[in-house]
């Protein structure tokens, strides 16, 4: 079994936003070609759906599960051991070098990116925490502020649920939290958003050694221009300036 993948979290609804899945496989073709990509489609219209390259090592599941977004990947890796250890992404995620993943095996848990605790939304979070078994501690994480709680305690958000996880310790979340319960429950945006503060304060409870670290490519409100658009960055590809190696794009969908 190899010892990592990709799961990336399609949702094609235009032509524009059929670019993304087709760029975004290429270049992984490009940097990891013997590397395995599973797609996860959440929804999306299929008349839009169309490969623009021939991709290699990619399988694709239609979820059954309309808009639950950013939780499939980690359903669907629950539920099949694709590899030992997963990179989970957006399709509006795009590598334009090889990062050697090799180098985290050992490591159980890290989010791409991370973000410092908020309280966006923190009802709906909450009232999603509340369907989690053994949810006191997270409660009580997503409740306090960073700032004043001790430092074992800190947490940060998940940006977009996208992280590299080792499919035990995944199983082991599952077994203490039930967090496959949440697939029935997860119907928006906003409740997806939710998710990014769910997961980190679950990620950063069950492995205290990333506290420090606290993601592979730092923090996302300063990492890139937020909001930064595909055409952008195909504007700075053709001006040969991309912002970062890792790019990510926003959409909104």
């Amino acid at each position: 079994m190899d010892n990592y993948g990709f799961i990336i979290t399609r949702h094609v609804n235009s032509e524009l936003t059929n670019k993304y899945w087709n760029n975004s496989v290429k270049l992984l073709n490009t940097f990891y070609p013997l590397t395995q990509i599973v797609i996860i489609d959440d929804n999306s219209k299929p008349e839009f759906i169309v490969a623009e390259f021939d991709h290699k090592n990619i399988t694709i599941i239609n979820s059954e599960f309309k808009g639950r977004g950013e939780l499939l990947p980690y359903y669907y890796y629950l539920k099949n051991k694709f590899f030992k250890n997963a990179v989970i992404l957006h399709d509006s995620v795009f590598f334009h070098a090889k990062y050697d993943f090799d180098k985290l095996l050992g490591i159980r848990v890290l989010p791409l990116w991370f973000f410092y605790p908020d309280k966006e939304n923190v009802n709906n979070t909450l009232r999603l925490v509340n369907l989690l078994n053994n949810n006191i501690g997270i409660q009580q994480k997503i409740n306090n502020n960073s700032i004043i709680t001790m430092p074992n305690d800190k947490w940060f958000g998940c940006f977009g649920v996208q992280s590299y996880i080792n499919h035990e310790f995944l199983v082991f979340l599952n077994m203490k939290y039930n967090i496959v319960r949440l697939v029935t429950q997860v119907q928006c945006r906003k409740d997806r958003c939710c998710l990014e503060r769910i997961f980190g304060a679950i990620f950063f409870t069950e492995n205290k050694k990333i506290i420090n670290r606290k993601s592979l490519l730092g923090n996302i409100m300063e990492y890139q221009k937020w909001g930064y658009s595909y055409k952008e960055y195909m504007n700075d590809i053709k001006k040969g300036k991309l912002p970062k190696i890792v790019v990510k794009v926003w959409t909104g969908r």
